[in-house]
């Protein structure tokens, strides 16, 4: 069997983790596979392995974090690779050479393609290999660790680590009671990483399977392989424990045909070798005696990481006799130093053949603190197999002390320079550009308003037109004739109910056009303010009335409102007072389920008028309370068991805008016993005569004028014709400038509706055409316009899309009044 090649007995399943995955990962892979090894690949390639003896060291020096560090922090790097097409007897002397237990196989292009472990070293070689083992006694270990099961697992991991045994034997009067393997402290850690309180009679394996001395190795080898074990306790005929046989014994014993063939020509070759080793030697002595007096540190350590050869000046740089670091494992000597193991593993995994790594460090003494330079090197063999690594360390000191302060004094002057030369400039530089992207992007930003609004006005204009106009005529010409068939009727409730979604969905959109664009004016110093003297008690009723119908399908919900009998005057516009009212109490109402929202009005002092909206809803969070002013910033405040809101954020944005525009102040508040309370401040002055406006008269007159409709858009002409003649009026229709302008010669309509966006002849040229002739112009126009910021113009009226039909009719009714 000693001609067979790997690939004929390694599977080539290769289970792989990436390096960058966590310890705890790792330790779950093992543990329901059931194996002993994880190769870390990076694109397939293998970068290091994960073994159990890996597992047990990190959870004796790691702490009790290790699972959560990454599998690169804790893997053995660089790892040992060996071909495809190894012959089995090649990689057995490799790995005992090594010490290894295993051996990751690679494909042509590097890439990981299988493991040999010692099982299958030792099912490879099969019987004649085990020829020349006579007994278990021949090649078992005798110095077996033995531990009372009393002790805590933890303690027993650290003993095997500090040993690098892989089982602790649980003795009783000498006698196994139970054994803890390194595949029992993987499948615990990761169930428990902590480990806890448990002691090894808790996790002990037993009974003990036990092999006597003068057994064959072969029935030892075929009792592992049925048993599906790597190690058994050799015990005398009393069961006294005499030592250990585990898979690296069997392995270390194998001697067949072919393992004695290829010693033989070993020995040719070695002593051939001897007269080169006679040569090294020479060389050894004259580098031994370079290296102890060079004033550079070197340091070297074999590929199981301990070291092997320490300077005079490394022993005077780390403050170590040689003697006691020699054999020690490096890690364990970093430990010591307080050198975070993840670093050490990063920089030995930079190594490789054609590149170093260099690192720095600084060590205090007990008079100066001293900086050193060091460079890690691999030590490879003529095939390039990695032999172990060097480290060469060189005092920096001075060095570095001449740096900083060079650098200290090149950064002070640089530092002056740039204060009195560029600070100004910079600066200066930056506000232009700032001011420039500033002026640009309002720009941008007012044109995408006006053209979206116009562009989303013009057909919502249409849909709610439609829809009142359908609703309407439906009610007075088709309900009733359902009345008599209750599933007509069913029907056409639903219809109405569905046209009244429709009616309402669409205002809501409205109201969303309507705050970006008031934002928008407000922000940009286009606002209209109709600012008089204004009663807030009359501000606040107006709102409430408007606010009842919202209140009257939830009775679960009051509106109550506390005002005083004298009533703070202040000077503002009362339509933008009710829009914050509006949007307070709209909030309000829409986030109560149970309860009350309370409208108060009073004066908390001299000049000073206090409007508060309260609610018995959910409340505000208090870190919250200052970010829902902001822009499209919403906070879920739901009411039990209500949907969450909707919105665009603008309302509370659009109400703080107002308030300190008139110098005053808003905020929200906890309210006394549930909810949220909003206040808003505004100056008072002192009250005046003011003489109220007479109501606008709704009544219209039996015998209707003639209006001339003049848009270019269908739809929006069509709706303005049917409603217009569905309430009494006489409607004729133009599409542009130019056919309004023959219309109205030729009719002489008593008011013109007037599209400011058409095509050929606009709106604005078609007023002004109107003006220039004496004939018509006298005739009242009313424009109706997408474009929400329009001026009035030549215009005796404006109305925004989308349009309100009680609105356009009291607005008909007033020019012709006015006429």
């Amino acid at each position: 069997m000693g001609d067979r090649r790997l690939a004929e007995i390694v599977s080539s399943d290769v289970i792989a983790i990436s390096p960058a995955e966590t310890m705890r990962s790792a330790l779950a892979v093992m543990r329901d596979r059931g194996i002993s090894c994880l190769v870390a690949t990076e694109d397939g390639a293998p970068v290091g392995i994960v073994t159990e003896r890996d597992i047990l060291w990190a959870a004796a020096h790691r702490g009790l974090d290790f699972p959560e560090r990454p599998v690169g922090d804790v893997m053995t790097a660089p790892v040992i690779t060996v071909p495809a097409d190894t012959m089995l007897v090649e990689a057995y002397h490799l790995m005992a050479q090594k010490h290894l237990r295993h051996l990751v196989m690679v494909d042509a292009a590097g890439k990981a393609g299988g493991v040999l472990t010692q099982s299958d070293l030792v099912a490879g070689l099969e019987h004649e290999g085990l020829t020349g083992a006579k007994c278990v006694a021949d090649i078992m270990t005798r110095d077996v660790v033995t531990a009372p099961g009393n002790i805590s697992v933890r303690e027993a991991v650290r003993r095997m680590a500090s040993r690098s045994i892989s089982c602790l034997v649980v003795a009783r009067e000498d006698r196994p009671a139970g054994i803890i393997t390194e595949r029992d402290v993987v499948r615990l850690l990761a169930d428990n990483p902590r480990l806890g309180r448990l002691t090894l009679y808790d996790i002990m394996s037993c009974p003990v399977v036990c092999v006597e001395a003068d057994q064959p190795v072969f029935e030892a080898a075929m009792l592992m392989k049925k048993r599906r074990m790597r190690r058994l306790v050799v015990v005398d005929d009393d069961r006294r424990v005499l030592g250990l046989v585990t898979q690296s014994d069997i392995v270390r014993g194998l001697e067949s045909r072919y393992v004695r063939s290829l010693k033989s020509a070993l020995d040719e070759k070695s002593r051939a070798l001897r007269q080169v080793g006679d040569s090294l030697d020479e060389k050894t002595l004259f580098l031994d005696n370079l290296l102890r007096s060079a004033e550079t540190g070197v340091v070297a350590a074999d590929e199981q990481w301990r070291i092997t050869y320490v300077n005079p000046a490394a022993e005077d740089i780390f403050g170590i006799c040689g003697a006691v670091l020699v054999g020690r494992d490096i890690r364990e000597v970093h430990v010591e130093r307080g050198v975070d193991l993840g670093a050490l593993a990063r920089g030995l995994d930079a190594i490789s053949l054609s590149r170093s790594h260099e690192f720095s460090f600084t060590l205090t003494g007990s008079d100066e603190s001293r900086h050193y330079v060091a460079r890690a090197s691999g030590i490879y063999d003529a095939r390039g197999v990695p032999a172990g690594f060097m480290v060469v360390v060189r005092d920096d000191t001075e060095r570095c002390r001449a740096g900083e302060h060079l650098e200290r004094l090149t950064r002070n002057l640089e530092r002056l320079v740039i204060e009195r030369t560029s600070d100004l400039t910079a600066k200066a530089r930056e506000l232009t550009e700032a001011n420039e992207r500033l002026r640009d992007m309002d720009a941008i930003k007012s044109a995408f308003l006006s053209s979206v609004s116009h562009e989303l006005r013009t057909p919502l204009t249409s849909l709610l037109g439609f829809s009142k106009l359908i609703d309407r005529d439906f009610s007075r010409f088709f309900l009733p004739l359902a009345a008599d068939d209750p599933v007509l009727a069913k029907r056409g409730g639903r219809i109405i109910e569905n046209l009244r979604v429709l009616s309402v969905e669409g205002e809501r959109l409205a109201r969303l056009l309507n705050d970006f664009l008031d934002l928008s004016r407000i922000e940009s110093g286009r606002m209209e303010w109709r600012d008089r003297p204004v009663e807030l008690a009359e501000v606040v009723k107006n709102t409430l009335a408007a606010v009842s119908g919202l209140f009257a399908s939830r009775p679960e919900v009051d509106l109550e409102s506390l005002l005083p009998e004298a009533s703070p005057v202040v000077v503002a516009d009362p339509d933008r007072l009710e829009q914050v009212l509006l949007n307070l109490i709209g909030n309000a109402a829409k986030f109560t389920a149970v309860g009350a929202v309370t409208v108060s009005l009073d004066a908390p002092c001299p000049g000073v008028a206090r409007v508060t909206v309260r609610d018995t809803g959910p409340g505000i969070a208090p870190e919250d309370r200052e970010r829902i002013f902001d822009k499209f910033r919403q906070v879920r405040r739901d009411p039990e068991g209500s949907a969450p809101a909707k919105g665009t954020g603008l309302g509370l944005a659009i109400c703080r805008e107002i308030v300190t525009h008139y110098g005053g102040s808003i905020w929200v508040e906890p309210a006394p016993a549930r909810g949220a309370a909003f206040v808003f401040e505004l100056p008072a002055v002192t009250p005046g005569a003011a003489s109220a406006a007479p109501p606008a008269s709704k009544a219209r007159r039996r015998e209707k004028p003639l209006v001339l409709v003049v848009d270019d858009d269908p739809a929006v002409s069509s709706f303005l014709i049917q409603f217009l003649e569905g309430e009494g009026y006489r409607v004729a229709a133009a599409h542009d400038g130019e056919s309004a302008l023959a219309a109205a010669e030729k009719l002489r309509p008593s008011v013109i509706t007037m599209d400011m966006a058409m095509p050929g002849m606009d709106g604005r040229a078609a007023m002004e055409a109107l003006r220039r002739d004496p004939r018509l112009a006298a005739i009242p126009i009313l424009v109706i316009t997408g474009h929400g910021d329009a001026p009035l113009g030549a215009a005796d009226a404006v109305l925004p899309k989308p349009l309100d039909p009680e609105k356009l009719l009291a607005a008909i009714e007033a020019l012709l009044a006015r006429k």
